[in-house]
């Protein structure tokens, strides 16, 4: 079978059958793909002990008729927290965004350097989290409209306001309705999402950020990225129900 060789990380796993294992990859070269590694669950498979869960490797894939087969495993990153701890995992399962076989080196890179954060355990996951969004949304050419009313183009003061993901952003005092879909924002919620945004990422994070005020910008980034892909996403279910759970301490 001819094979080629990518720089692989691994969002997701499934048992298959006896002793293999299908894995999801994000790959610099080829996008996201879904691959099989026959014998990973044998407790002698070199293969199997290098594929945990968002760790990054160099992979030697083989071509195959369904599935692509893992042949060789070369571990270049270490996920140890990200895996072991049901939060970090949660934030991680992002994959939902990303279209198969479509390679985008600046989504690559910016799950590498998401994954290091949130692998990081004295940094907080739901920060980076939001900052990842925010650069997808970015990425994708769905960023929010923040310094203008996206409804009629009034420049937005610095007051409380409404985030529409219809309308794709924050809409002014005379064109926000809570009647319609989307969720309010503070001032500072709205300074947040700006920063962002920008890309100042030394700045955000430098913040410390409340549990209220992280609500305010999940809500707008989480509403835009699924109105923009067109579906639910239930990964963003789970991060949810997971970070409901643990909240920073008071």
């Amino acid at each position: 079978m001819p094979t080629y060789q990518a720089d692989a990380i691994v969002l997701r796993r499934l048992d298959y059958g006896e002793t293999d294992r299908i894995v999801t990859l994000l790959t610099r070269e080829y996008g996201k793909l879904g691959a099989i590694a026959k014998g990973a669950r044998k407790g002698k498979s070199k293969v199997g002990a290098a594929l945990d869960l968002f760790a990054r490797s160099t992979m030697m894939l083989a071509k195959g008729k369904n599935l692509d087969v893992v042949a060789q495993v070369e571990r270049r990153g270490d996920a140890r927290y990200i895996s072991g701890d049901l939060r970090r995992t949660a934030y991680a399962c992002l994959d939902k965004v990303m279209e198969d076989r479509h390679p985008v080196d600046e989504i690559f890179e910016l799950v590498v350097l998401t994954l290091q954060r949130l692998n990081d355990v004295k940094r907080v996951p739901r920060a980076d989290a939001a900052w990842f969004v925010m650069r997808m949304l970015d990425v994708l050419g769905y960023a929010p409209q923040l310094q203008d009313c996206p409804d009629c183009g009034t420049p937005l003061s610095k007051a409380a306001g409404w985030f529409s993901p219809l309308l794709g952003g924050v809409l002014c005092p005379r064109c926000g309705a809570h009647d319609q879909g989307g969720s309010p924002l503070s001032v500072n919620g709205l300074k947040v999402l700006r920063l962002m945004a920008a890309g100042q990422a030394e700045l955000y994070d430098r913040l410390r950020l409340s549990d209220q005020l992280l609500d305010e910008v999940e809500h707008a980034l989480d509403g835009q990225l699924e109105y923009h892909l067109d579906r639910h996403l239930k990964s963003l279910d789970f991060i949810r129900s997971i970070r409901d759970g643990h909240r920073t301490p008071a």
